[in-house]
């Protein structure tokens, strides 16, 4: 889980740069797009993780109820 923070949080980090780049620089429009899908992309796989520690954290709860 550790390593998968980690990950999270490199990724949620690179989510910042690309937004602080957006807002500003006067990029291009192949810029923008370029950013824009990268952003994209960023933004399912870190809720994707967040949906998957959301799985395990209800795994947990639910053993603890029995």
């Amino acid at each position: 889980m550790a390593a998968s923070l980690k990950s999270y949080e490199k990724k949620y980090a690179a989510l910042e740069a690309i937004v602080k780049e957006l807002d500003e620089n006067e990029l291009t429009v192949n810029e923008l797009l370029t950013h824009y899908k990268k952003g994209l992309t960023l933004v399912k796989e870190c809720s994707d993780m967040l949906a998957s520690v959301e799985g395990e954290i209800q795994q947990i709860i639910e053993e603890v109820r029995i």
